[in-house]
């Protein structure tokens, strides 16, 4: 699943920041705020890879019974995201881009903060790159499993965007 994850992860650090433009039409972005809608996501779209590396290590640590640590990672990325922001924005005046690249050092920062308090806990397995490959009965049921729970987030968020389109033309 480490694997699935960061592959579709690196997919979409690709495609996000390419369709850029694409995405802020569809998100109905105003033409004033064009430009800076699609410079915020290509910045978030080419650091999507920490948002889906957080997940995942998130996921690795509430599978062993820990909350608490996913948690405090989530904390810390938030007062660096905050921190970001007031240097970026406030300070710098980089508007969208500059609270872009906030999120993304956050993200960054809170996977670096889970693999180092991940190497102190006591894992019951290995995490060493040898030991992460592709195993396809589990990817079979790991895609039987999810299937129905993405196709309810994409029917979702598709709703989420026509309601928006609606909205917007009344």
């Amino acid at each position: 699943s480490i694997l699935l994850f960061l592959g579709a992860g690196g997919l979409l650090t690709l495609l996000v920041p390419l369709f850029s433009g694409t995405l802020a039409t569809a998100m109905n972005a105003p033409m004033e705020a064009f430009g800076e809608t699609k410079r915020y996501l290509s910045i978030c779209g080419a650091g999507y890879i920490m948002i889906v590396a957080y997940n995942v290590l998130g996921s690795v640590m509430r599978g062993m019974g820990d909350s608490k640590t996913p948690l405090v990672t989530v904390a810390i990325a938030s007062v660096c995201n905050i921190a970001g922001d007031l240097l970026l924005v406030a300070g710098l005046h980089m508007g969208a881009a500059g609270a872009a690249i906030a999120t993304v050092f956050s993200q960054t920062v809170s996977v670096i903060a889970s693999l180092l308090l991940l190497r102190r806990s006591q894992l019951p397995f290995s995490l060493a790159g040898k030991d992460v490959r592709l195993h396809a009965p589990v990817l079979r049921r790991i895609a039987i499993y999810g299937a129905p729970i993405a196709l309810q987030d994409l029917l979702v968020g598709l709703s989420f965007l026509i309601i928006l389109a609606i909205v917007t033309k009344l």
